[in-house]
């Protein structure tokens, strides 16, 4: 098992890329070569509010990351609000309405049913909320060791109408998602386990990003302080038309680590939801209402930096 300690999202980048060179072995997946570590991969980054990659040769989509945290956050799993951010997603759906194994609605209305989940506006009426259930894990218990989210949806994910495998063009990558608080102080850690992780289009463009903003946000509304993130890989790998890119990566000799940290004004879900509620509605007016929208302030620091991330992308884009 390689297992590796990294101070923030850099960091990372650029050591793991190393790792990948030195480690990989070619494989052929999907038809498609690839280059994959033998063993799990299990990386800690010390400071995940160092979440935001300042390496230019990376060239990171800044917006997509916080848009898909949003995505995440509101329970969607719509391609009309995401493909807006990234047009290529919609080749990972398999109606090109819905990417089936987003993880929107496996986190804020889990439901266990058949059908596949199909969320595209702002609704926490149906199914089980994980969000809910981390919280009350930690209000029975300070500390718990049952705040756990699984992704995985067996009856959906698993087989098809028939009883065969089922054909799909996406199967949930994480697998499960642990908020625990340290031992020795008032730290939320996040444990990720994923089952298979690419470097370049998962890890680095917004897995890592997402997670350690859940972690972020949790840890308010839980009333404690971040602490350190854990991620888990069974298998992780890089496509060979990343190469040069990973070439590159592993080449860098100077970056530093720009940890970001705002304060909250919420502090629990309640709170929470309600300005995520406005985010979403905002959200939406910038992508449907653009020739007549006007810009508003958020009081709150972190939402108000999460909305002017949006906000400068759809400006540039209808610029």
């Amino acid at each position: 098992m390689y297992q590796r300690e990294y101070n923030g999202i850099n960091s990372f980048l650029v050591n793991t890329a190393k790792l990948l060179l030195a480690e990989g072995k070619k494989r052929i997946v999907r038809n498609e070569e690839c280059y994959e570590l033998t063993e799990p991969y299990m990386f800690k980054i010390k400071n995940p509010l160092a979440r935001e990659i300042t390496i230019n040769e990376r060239n990171w989509n800044k917006s997509l990351a916080y848009a898909e945290s949003l995505w995440i956050a509101t329970g969607r799993n719509d391609l009309e609000y995401i493909k807006h951010y990234l047009e290529r997603m919609k080749e990972f759906s398999d109606d090109g309405i819905f990417l089936r194994g987003g993880y929107g609605p496996r986190l804020r209305h889990y439901n266990g049913d058949k059908d596949d989940y199909k969320f595209s506006g702002y609704t926490l009426k149906e199914g089980v909320d994980m969000f809910r259930y981390v919280v009350d894990c930690f209000q029975e218990d300070s500390n718990t060791r049952r705040a756990i989210i699984t992704l995985g949806d067996n009856n959906k994910d698993c087989f098809d109408e028939n009883g065969k495998l089922k054909n799909t063009k996406d199967i949930p990558c994480t697998r499960e998602l642990h908020f625990i608080k340290q031992s020795e102080n008032d730290k939320l850690d996040l444990v990720v386990h994923m089952r298979s992780n690419d470097f370049i289009w998962g890890a680095s463009a917004v897995n890592v990003f997402n997670y350690t903003y859940m972690q972020e946000y949790m840890s308010a509304i839980l009333g404690l302080d971040i602490g350190n993130y854990y991620h888990i890989v069974d298998n992780f790998h890089y496509y060979s038309w990343h190469k040069d890119l990973v070439e590159t990566l592993a080449s860098i000799n100077k970056y530093e680590e720009k940890p970001l940290c705002l304060k909250k004004t919420f502090d629990s879900l309640g709170s929470f939801d309600s300005l995520l509620k406005k985010l979403s509605i905002e959200e939406n007016k910038m992508r449907t209402e653009k020739n007549f929208y006007r810009e508003i302030h958020f009081e709150d620091p972190f939402f108000d930096n999460w909305y002017n991330v949006l906000l400068d992308f759809n400006f540039a884009k209808c610029a």
